[in-house]
């Protein structure tokens, strides 16, 4: 069984993240009035080494941090919800096709046109199975017919089944040029494609440094490296400790760096931001049989114990926000609030009651039983993700075990939780933030076959209501099927199947440098250094 790629996404989704610019989307208004800085050099970090850098083999989120600077997509889709020329200068979408034209002269870092051909065989790689593509029925559909017209210089994608946010999901691909697709290892130490800069030198867990090409004139919505400000040399360097990344900042080593802990503190008055947003509290239940998450009056009384505020605020350490829907990735297909009203208030009182109605007794120990079964469950969190996560699933292990529940917590990394999840499924609740843009990409998450079965539905959730909704929103193109994915988010919600209870919003602090974002977070072409 295939399972480690999409629980992949699950993990790593959450810390590529981007949400509302400050700075604004437009890539022509990069600079701003500031003196440019001409041929400068940009530094900035990442959290972790980012290993494999191929494009269509991992989704990790320093990867594609990595990959950012050497690829190009096809559109550029705006926080604001615009739709962009990038690689395509034009398109033509339904439910169930995409034809996309092809801006002429783009050229990769190899020399070689990109041409319509080289984009098709891009798709056709990711469906290919042999290939195993994490990024395949996950961000972009499992099965893709890709076909090319060189002349008109025109790419040609269908799909078996209405997809109604098919432009979105291939618009956001990173393309790779024929060399590295016919050559994977070509690509898994350095990158073949149409991006302003190439990778100069690679230092494992220290640093990556690019330089600019200084042909590109095919950025999202016309950025060329001629636009004043463009750095010459952009060098990332691996930083994991979040204090130490502020220092750098602080000192002028690092142009930019997202501090999300206490650090940043220290940096929010001196430094201008570029603010992401991200699920951080999502709350699953396993409803594999003889899991108590089976049970529908367990899930009602074990979501009424928590104090879901209280819990916001130490899992996002105060800088958090109320969550509304299950996919928040800016660039957002849909926008609504389907959580306002579908969290229950937290009554311990009435939670208990509610057990003993169901026949859940608490025996001598305290620990409730019904039918010599105990209440007993352990709560699985990604020990990545900081004291914080930590911090919160203690909470919440102790107000369970309060109400009689015997309750253990587990911290991992996202590869035994990986595992656990998609494995042993020896786990009774989770606490893992799915991130993603579009809501159609949750689908398999949510329901389906179950990973006994061969599938990715994570906690084997069964609802009827939330399948029924989501046939009716996979065929309505776009925006106009966005009220039918709210009713599908509170199908799952009204029965307990995911809590969904806070964001945290991630600042980018920016020192002399304008930038916009894109799905992916800042995107390259637009980075303009300007004098302090």
């Amino acid at each position: 069984m295939r399972l480690a790629p999409p629980l992949a996404v699950a993990l790593a989704l959450v810390l590529a993240a981007c949400g509302g610019s400050d700075g604004g989307d437009d890539p022509s208004e990069a600079g701003g009035n500031a003196e440019p800085v001409v041929d400068g050099t940009f530094t900035t970090a990442v959290a972790a080494d980012p290993g494999n850098l191929h494009p269509h083999l991992t989704v990790l989120a320093a990867t594609r941090a990595i990959d950012n600077y050497l690829y190009d997509k096809l559109v550029y889709f705006t926080t604001d919800g615009d739709e962009l020329p990038w690689l395509a200068e034009s398109w033509e979408a339904t439910s169930t096709t995409v034809t996309y034209t092809i801006r002429d002269g783009v050229t990769c870092s190899d020399g070689t046109p990109l041409t319509a051909s080289v984009v098709a065989a891009n798709f056709a790689f990711v469906v290919d199975e042999a290939n195993v593509s994490p990024v395949r029925g996950v961000l972009i559909p499992a099965e893709i017919t890709a076909t090319a017209d060189d002349a008109a210089r025109t790419v040609t994608l269908t799909v078996p089944a209405p997809d109604p946010f098919l432009l979105q999901s291939t618009g956001d691909l990173f393309i790779a040029c024929q060399a590295g697709l016919d050559d994977p290892a070509l690509l898994e130490e350095d990158g073949i494609g149409t991006g302003m800069f190439e990778l100069t030198e690679v230092a494992r867990d220290d640093h990556y440094t690019f330089q600019r090409r200084d042909d590109y004139a095919w950025g999202p919505d016309g950025a060329a490296a001629a636009d004043p400000g463009t750095p010459m040399t952009v060098n990332v360097r691996v930083i994991a400790n979040e204090a130490t990344a502020a220092n750098l900042l602080l000192s002028g080593e690092l142009d930019a760096a997202s501090i999300v802990g206490p650090d940043r503190q220290r940096l929010e008055q001196s430094y201008q931001q570029e603010t992401l947003r991200a699920i951080v509290g999502q709350l699953f239940f396993n409803q594999a049989a003889g899991q108590p998450g089976a049970d529908d009056e367990v899930r009602a009384a074990l979501a009424q114990a928590l104090d879901f505020e209280q819990l916001m605020s130490v899992i996002t350490g105060g800088y958090g926000e109320r969550s509304q829907s299950l996919a928040i990735i800016d660039p957002v297909a849909c926008r609504y609030d389907a959580v306002d009203g579908n969290l229950p208030q937290a009554d311990a009182e009435a939670a208990a009651a509610a057990l003993d109605a169901a026949g859940w007794t608490a025996g001598s120990d305290g620990v409730r039983s019904k039918d010599g079964a105990r209440l007993e469950l352990e709560l699985i969190y990604n020990s990545t993700r900081g004291d914080t996560t930590a911090a919160a699933a203690e909470l919440i292990a102790s107000t369970w075990t309060d109400l009689g529940v015997a309750t253990t917590t587990r911290g991992m990394p996202p590869t035994e939780y990986n595992e656990v999840v998609f494995g042993t499924g020896a786990w009774g609740a989770a606490l893992l933030p799915v991130n993603v843009r579009l809501p159609s990409q949750l689908v398999p998450f949510l329901s389906g076959p179950a990973p006994a079965d061969g599938g990715v539905n994570l906690a084997s959730i069964d609802n009827p209501d939330y399948v029924a909704a989501v046939a009716e929103a996979m065929a309505l193109p776009g925006q106009e099927g966005c009220d039918t994915w709210m009713e599908a988010e509170q199908a799952l919600f009204a029965q307990n199947d995911v809590l969904l209870f806070a964001d945290e919003t991630i600042p980018i602090f920016l020192d002399g440098v304008t930038v916009s974002l894109g799905g992916d977070g800042a995107i390259p072409a637009t980075i303009r250094l300007t004098a302090s």
